[in-house]
Formats: C-alpha cells, sequence, structure tokens
C-alpha cells in the first residue's frame, strides 16, 4: 500500500472506532434547568412581545415606502443600458479619410470571442497590435467591416471583402 491509502485507512478506521463509542456507549442523562421564576418568565414574554409588534409596524412602514417609490416617476428606464463609448467606437464613429488599401492584401473575416477581436488577413488571424509578416504594417483596430493598419507611410484601411 501506499502511503497515501494508509492515510485513508486510517482516518477511516478513527471514524469508525467514533462511530462505534457513539453508538454502544450510553450517554450522560441531561436534566433540564430549573424552571424561570414566574416574574422573569413575564418580563421576558412582555418584550418578546413589544419585538413582534414593532417588526410588524417596521414591515408594513417598508412596504408602504416601496410602493410609494414604485408609483413615484422614475429618473431612468431600469431596462436602457447605459454603455460608456469605448476607444474603439469612438474611433469607428470618427470620419477620417481612408487610405488606400494594399492591393495583395484582403480582409476576408471578423472574429469577437470575449473581448478580444481577430481580423483574418489573407487566410490568417491578427488581432489590434500585431505586425503583419508583409510591408512593416501594425493592426491598429479591428471592426468588423473593416481593419485599420498602420505603416511608415501613414494609415491603411481594409474594408471587409466576403465571398459568397
Amino acid at each position: 500500500m501506499t502511503s497515501r491509502e494508509k492515510i485513508i485507512v486510517g482516518l477511516m478506521v478513527l471514524t469508525v472506532g467514533y462511530g462505534a463509542i457513539e453508538l454502544l456507549l450510553p450517554k450522560a442523562k441531561v436534566t433540564p434547568p430549573s424552571s424561570l421564576p414566574a416574574q422573569s418568565a413575564e418580563g421576558l414574554n412582555a418584550f418578546i412581545a413589544k419585538v413582534a409588534d414593532a417588526v410588524r409596524v417596521g414591515a408594513a412602514n417598508a412596504g408602504s415606502l416601496v410602493i410609494q417609490k414604485a408609483e413615484a416617476a422614475w429618473k431612468q428606464d431600469p431596462f436602457m443600458v447605459i454603455r460608456k463609448a469605448t476607444p474603439q467606437a469612438a474611433e469607428s464613429t470618427a470620419p477620417k479619410e481612408p487610405a488606400r488599401p494594399l492591393p495583395n492584401m484582403t480582409y476576408s473575416g471578423f472574429l469577437e470571442i470575449g473581448g478580444k477581436r481577430l481580423a483574418i488577413i489573407n487566410g490568417m488571424e491578427y488581432e489590434a497590435g500585431e505586425r503583419l509578416g508583409a510591408g512593416g504594417l501594425t493592426v491598429k483596430s479591428v471592426f468588423p467591416t473593416k481593419v485599420i493598419m498602420t505603416s511608415s507611410q501613414g494609415e491603411i484601411v481594409l474594408p471587409l471583402q466576403e465571398s459568397e
């Protein structure tokens, strides 16, 4: 047996031994505590009644407050999601003069996995910040309809070219 098996068997033996002791040995009888004096029992019952009444009144007040808040005019629609503008979204809405794409580059697909955006250019997958093998180009931004790349001459925009 390995040491791991020995430890497991030892723990099982201890557990079975404890269970046998608890089951077979007689338990000591516990006597109930002496009853409280009548005076303190009455005070305790009165205290419990006061607390129960306070809880009922508080619950009623809380319920009416919830109803008042629900009936009041809402500041904004709770189902409308407000998203902050991301740098990529701001960049996509900014009008820019697109540079002419290189003739030997084809942007043929877009993948978004979690927060990672991938562009398929000439059959290879690239994400923002990666360098393309040809011409010293670097992928700047990836969008579903275009890819913006930078080179020493400036920015190059490749539109998505879907094939059927």
